[in-house]
């Protein structure tokens, strides 16, 4: 059955103690765990009920980890029972590794240590690799090559370096941006090898190690381990279903005020959300006020797939601060690499410069196609949206059908769904799934290790046979994997 899952997720690094700012946002109120405990009152002892309930809720991520919980007393009279069992459930989950006293300051969540990590594994391996959310070429990309050779010529007298990227294919970008209502020049459009290294482009310009960046959880992986590698202090936002929760930005913005905040507001990775125009006025306009660089990543804002109106671009909402990164990854092929950077002109030359030390240009014939792709954009848009929302048919339907435990919100755009599991079994899954030749991504990497374990990103971009098969994988796996066994595989799981 379709349901929305519950995206208001906390992750916190170990250092968050450290902050004010961010001591305050990770306290648990005793009314916001009352909330989250809604329904732990089960057959078996209540100490037991209790500190099971709380484990999960720190397995999800739904209370952050270096977060302190509310104390025995005042847990008991919120909830109506006995201090003792409380206590009783404290000290179970203190033995546990769960929580640690701090002399005078409370309990305080934590996890157990001496994890094993899963296997490291970004591509490759053997069978159905449901771990990259991108499409095979589509039928026009043998066209868009042939048409594009006979223009080579006309660039051979070139060095061939152009950092900023060639000016037909700025031209046609920029041009996109300004159909879309959001005015753009040339001059405001750095051509890149994929989204990714414009992000990359725009840390290595405007942050130092030590810097904080105000990023959503859950994230795109690869973009926290771009963070991470620059030595960012990651302050998260949780998501609900109207969008960013805005007193945690106001709270963060409004203390130690971060560089930079990366923000994916369209058809978000990997929860699919779609934010709405005022949530994204809002954000912006906070970001404004504490002049902090704005980073929107729109690599999936081509794949509306069942026709709703799109809000307005958030850049839209920005300032000089504000860069808008994409690609045609997504909505063309990721084999061409092509992505860019939408900012301020002078920004622009900044991120630029930056890249001279770095690659100094993209390759000249793909951007000739890139040309032709963009000319062609919303011919082959429609048809990706059309094998799209194929595949999201029979991925949704494989699991109602065969796992109808596990709930999702249902994917409106993008190329994936976020899969709500009843056990926090995400890694141990992702793990077993190894042996059965299915390549999966567990709900911790899109947070911190150990959290979100009740989750898991499935794309839909295999063909429907194959969805079909690693559904069946996953329906055979899960009842067979305890609950307790994600003690022994929380740790990072890179894919």
């Amino acid at each position: 059955m379709h349901s929305q899952a519950n995206l208001l997720v906390v992750a916190c690094d170990k250092r968050l103690g450290a902050d004010p700012v961010s001591l305050l946002m990770a306290i648990t109120s005793p009314h916001r765990l009352v909330e989250l405990l809604a329904g732990w009152r089960t057959a078996g002892v209540g100490q037991e009920r209790l500190a099971a309930a709380i484990r999960s809720l720190i397995l999800d991520g739904r209370i952050a980890v270096q977060s302190r919980l509310p104390a025995e007393r005042v847990l008991a009279a919120s909830l109506g029972i006995s201090r003792a069992t409380v206590t009783a459930a404290y000290n179970q989950l203190r033995d546990e590794g769960y929580l640690t006293s701090r002399q005078g300051s409370g309990s305080w969540v934590t996890l157990p240590g001496g994890h094993r990590s899963a296997p490291d594994a970004i591509v490759g391996g053997p069978g159905l690799d449901m771990r990259i959310a991108a499409l095979p070429a589509p039928h026009a990309i043998a066209e868009l090559f042939a048409a594009s050779a006979p223009e080579l010529p006309r660039w051979l007298d070139h060095h061939g370096y152009d950092p900023l990227g060639l000016p037909p294919l700025r031209e046609r970008i920029a041009d996109r941006f300004s159909r879309r209502g959001l005015p753009t020049r040339p001059e405001q459009i750095l051509v890149t090898n994929g989204a990714l290294q414009a992000l990359d482009l725009t840390l290595r310009a405007l942050v130092r190690p030590g810097h904080a960046a105000l990023v959503e959880i859950p994230s795109y992986p690869a973009a926290l381990d771009a963070l991470h590698a620059a030595g960012v202090f990651p302050h998260p936002v949780p998501l609900g279903e109207d969008g960013w929760h805005m007193r945690t930005v106001q709270a963060v913005t409004g203390g130690r005020r971060p560089t930079l905040a990366y923000l994916m507001p369209d058809f978000h990775n990997p929860t699919g959300l779609l934010i709405g125009g005022a949530s994204r006025r809002r954000a912006l306009a906070a970001l404004h006020r504490a002049g902090v660089y704005a980073v929107i990543d729109e690599s999936f804002v081509e794949l509306n797939l069942d026709g709703g109106a799109m809000p307005p671009p958030a850049a839209l909402y920005g300032d000089a601060r504000t860069i808008t990164i994409g690609s045609l990854s997504k909505s063309v092929w990721g084999g061409l690499r092509i992505g860019w950077a939408r900012a301020d002109a002078e920004l622009i030359h900044r991120l630029a410069s930056v890249r001279a030390a770095v690659d100094l240009a993209g390759p000249v014939f793909e951007q000739i196609v890139a040309v032709h792709a963009i000319e062609r954009l919303d011919e082959i848009v429609a048809e990706r949206r059309e094998m799209v929302r194929t595949r999201r048919t029979t991925l949704t339907a494989a699991l109602n059908e065969r796992l109808p435990t596990w709930t999702f919100p249902w994917p409106s755009g993008g190329l994936f769904v976020w899969a709500q599991l009843p056990e926090p079994i995400s890694t141990s899954l992702a793990i077993q799934a190894r042996e059965h030749d299915l390549q999966l991504t567990p709900g911790p990497r899109f947070g911190a290790a150990g959290l979100l374990e009740r989750h898991l990103r499935l794309p839909f971009t295999l063909a429907p046979e194959q969805l079909e098969h690693a559904v069946a994988i996953l329906a055979q796996l899960a009842p067979t994997i305890q609950s307790g066994a994600v003690d022994e595989t929380r740790a990072s799981y890179v894919a």
